[in-house]
C-alpha cells in the first residue's frame, strides 16, 4: 500500500468512526468482566449461574417474539440522512417508537404467563419446585427493560444511522457503568441474584435519562439533522407499521436465530444438564474469548449505514471494496488477539476468580475460540445480504447449514453435558465459510462492474 493510500484511509471517516465504537466496545467489555468478577465473589458460582439463567430465559422469550425493527431502522435513517430527507429520518424514527412500545407491552403481557411456568418446567428438578418458579418471576421482571429502554433505542439508532459514532459510544459507556454499579450494587447489598437483577432493571431507567440527555444536548449543539423529539412524536399517529415489520421480520429472523443458538441456548442447556455452577463458568469464558471481537463491533456498527450510503448512491465498486477490505484487515485483527489471548487465560482466571473458576473457564474458552477463527472474518457479512436483498438465499444457507449441524450439536450436548455445548457452536459457527463462498460468487457473478444486479 502506497504511503498516499494509507494516508487517505487513515483519514476516512469510516476507519475513524470504527476506532471510536471498537474503543468503546472494548471499554463494555472490559467492564461486563469486572462485574463478573465482584458478582462471583458475592454471589459464588451457583448464584452467578442463576443470575445468567433468568438474563437468558428472558433473551429466550424476548428472541422468539422480536421483529427485528432496531437494525432495519438503522438501513433506513442511514440512507435517508445521507440524502437529506429528514423527514423520513423523523418518520423512520417514529416507526422504531411506535413499534418499540408495542411489542414491549405485548412482551411483559405475555411473559407474566409463559416464562414462570417455562422455569418450572425445565428447572424444577435441578433447583427445586421454589427456587425455580423464583427463577421464572426474575426473568419476567426482565420483561420490563425494552419499555423502558425505547428512548436510548431512538437515541441509538439516529446516532448510528447518521454516524455521529462519538456520541453512540458515549451512550453506551455510560450506560454500562451505570449497569455495572446497579448490579453489583444489588448483589451486594441483597447477597443474592435478586438485587443484580433489580440492578439491571434499575439501570435501563438511568439509561433512559442520559439518551434523552445525549440527545437534546447533540440538538442544542447545532446538529440540526436530529428530528426533534416533537416532531418525532407527531408522526407516530400516522407513521404505519407495515412496510417497516416487513423489512425487520427479514432482518430480525437471521439475527434473532443465530442470537438464540449461540447465545441463548448454551446457557440453558447448561443449566439444565449440568448444574448453574456451569452456565457461570461457560459465560465467562464466552466473555473472555469475546474480547478480541470488540474490534469487530466499532466496523460491525459503522458498516452497515456505511455500506448503506453506498448502496444508496448505487456504487458498487466501492462498496464491494469496503467489504472486501474491512473483512480480511478485522479478521486478521481478531485471529492475532485470539492467539495471545487464549494462553493468558488461566492464570488471568486464577487470579481474579474464585479457585472453582480456573479449569472449567480455561476447557471452554479454547474450545470457543475455535470456532471463532471464521466469523472473525464475517463483520460485514449481514449488511451485505441486507444491503444486497440476498436475504432469501442467506436463509437458505443458514437452513442447510442449520440441518446438518444442529442434530451434531445435540448429538454432542447429550453425550458431553458439561462441554458439549462449547463444541456443537464451534462446529456451527464453521459453516460461515460456506457464507464467504456465496459472497465471493455473487460479487464475481451476479453483480456487474459498476452496475447493481437484482
Amino acid at each position: 500500500m502506497s504511503a498516499r493510500r494509507l494516508a487517505r484511509l487513515l483519514e476516512s471517516k469510516f476507519l475513524k468512526d470504527s476506532a471510536t465504537l471498537q474503543v468503546s466496545a472494548l471499554l463494555n467489555q472490559l467492564s461486563q468482566i469486572v462485574s463478573s468478577v465482584v458478582i462471583a465473589f458475592l454471589l459464588g458460582s451457583h448464584g452467578q449461574g442463576l443470575f445468567f439463567l433468568a438474563i437468558a430465559l428472558q433473551a429466550l422469550f424476548y428472541n422468539l417474539v422480536n421483529v427485528g425493527v432496531m437494525q432495519a431502522t438503522v438501513t433506513q435513517v442511514a440512507a435517508a440522512s445521507v440524502r437529506e430527507a429528514r423527514t423520513k429520518v423523523a418518520g423512520w424514527l417514529a416507526f422504531l417508537v411506535k413499534s418499540h412500545v408495542l411489542f414491549s407491552t405485548l412482551l411483559i403481557g405475555l411473559g407474566w404467563v409463559v416464562l414462570p411456568a417455562l422455569a418450572r418446567a425445565s428447572y424444577a428438578e435441578k433447583l427445586g419446585p421454589q427456587a425455580a418458579a423464583q427463577l421464572g418471576l426474575w426473568a419476567w421482571w426482565l420483561t420490563f427493560w425494552p419499555l423502558l429502554d425505547t428512548p436510548r433505542a431512538v437515541a441509538q439508532v439516529a446516532f448510528q444511522g447518521t454516524r455521529r459514532m462519538l456520541r453512540l459510544g458515549q451512550l453506551d459507556n455510560g450506560c454500562e457503568l451505570m449497569r455495572m454499579f446497579l448490579v453489583t450494587t444489588g448483589a451486594l447489598i441483597t447477597a443474592s441474584p435478586e438485587g443484580a437483577i433489580l440492578g439491571e432493571i434499575v439501570s435501563r431507567v438511568f439509561g433512559t435519562l442520559l439518551a434523552v440527555s445525549m440527545y437534546r444536548a447533540a440538538r442544542r449543539e447545532g446538529e440540526s439533522w436530529l428530528p426533534s423529539p416533537r416532531e418525532v412524536l407527531r408522526m407516530i399517529r400516522v407513521v404505519p407499521l407495515r412496510q417497516g415489520i416487513r423489512l425487520g421480520l427479514r432482518v430480525g429472523l437471521l439475527k434473532n436465530s443465530q442470537t438464540l443458538f449461540m447465545d441463548v441456548l448454551p446457557g440453558l442447556i447448561l443449566g439444565r444438564l449440568a448444574g448453574a455452577s456451569w452456565v457461570a463458568y461457560y459465560k465467562l469464558a464466552t466473555r473472555i474469548t469475546i474480547l478480541p471481537f470488540t474490534m469487530l463491533q466499532g466496523v460491525g456498527r459503522t458498516i452497515l449505514p456505511a455500506l448503506s450510503e453506498l448502496r444508496g448512491l448505487r456504487d458498487l465498486d466501492r462498496f464491494r471494496s469496503l467489504y472486501y477490505r474491512s473483512s480480511l484487515i478485522s479478521g486478521g485483527l481478531v485471529v492475532g488477539a485470539l492467539l495471545v489471548l487464549v494462553p493468558l487465560i488461566p492464570p488471568f482466571v486464577g487470579a481474579l476468580f474464585p479457585p472453582d473458576y480456573k479449569e472449567p473457564v480455561f476447557h471452554y474458552s479454547w474450545i470457543l475460540a475455535l470456532g471463532m477463527v471464521p466469523p472473525a472474518f464475517a463483520v460485514g457479512m449481514d449488511a451485505f445480504y441486507i444491503l444486497t436483498d440476498q436475504m432469501k438465499r442467506n436463509l437458505v444457507l443458514m437452513g442447510i447449514g442449520a440441518a446438518l449441524t444442529i442434530p451434531t450439536f445435540f448429538y454432542l450436548v447429550a453425550v458431553l453435558p458439561e462441554t458439549g455445548v462449547a463444541w456443537g457452536l464451534s462446529l456451527y459457527r464453521s459453516w460461515t465459510l460456506v457464507h464467504f463462498a456465496y459472497v465471493a460468487w455473487y460479487f464475481r457473478h451476479r453483480a456487474r462492474r459498476g452496475h447493481w444486479d437484482r
